[in-house]
């Protein structure tokens, strides 16, 4: 994992395919104080870093960084979650791959998303939620079930699935 320090993150691209240096706003969100502060940076992150089934470097590289400051501000919310499974999902695509020296810490950060979850286990879950079962199918490296789960947070989805089955 690189460093919100390192100046490797002004050359790292994002999901535009152009380059997005993310550090900057998850220093943000590392200091954000509010609520308001980390919806708004957290969006701007979905914006950057996911476009269309596209991500980059940027995005992996913002996974393990994503998943420590939700560790330690205890921000669990369905954008997180839900950026962290998409990255994730979006990975095993058509996307570059993570470099092989960043893969391991890329991976070992995904085994903290079973714990995040169940920090959360005593929040109210709407339907949005169901991006913590994404992130989860996609931490236990069930890609397929994350990328259809992450399609349930969609009330008419949901319902055209279980008027099929």
């Amino acid at each position: 994992m690189i460093q919100l320090n390192d100046p490797k993150w002004k050359e790292l691209e994002g999901g535009y395919r152009t380059p997005y240096d993310a550090s900057i706003a998850l220093r943000k969100l590392e200091s954000a104080e509010n609520s308001e502060e980390v919806d708004d940076i957290l969006a701007q992150l979905w914006d950057e870093l996911h476009h269309q089934g596209d991500v980059g470097l940027a995005s992996y590289f913002a996974v393990p960084h994503l998943i420590r400051i939700a560790r330690e501000k205890g921000i669990v919310n369905s954008s997180i979650l839900g950026l962290i499974a998409v990255i994730e999902v979006q990975r095993h695509k058509e996307n570059p791959q993570i470099p092989e020296e960043y893969q391991v810490d890329y991976l070992n950060s995904l085994k903290a998303i079973p714990e995040l979850i169940e920090n959360s286990k005593n929040k109210d879950w709407d339907l949005a939620f169901t991006a913590a079962l994404s992130a989860l199918a996609a931490s236990k490296g069930q890609i397929k079930v994350a990328q259809a789960v992450l399609n349930f947070d969609d009330e008419d989805v949901l319902d055209e699935f279980l008027e099929a089955y």
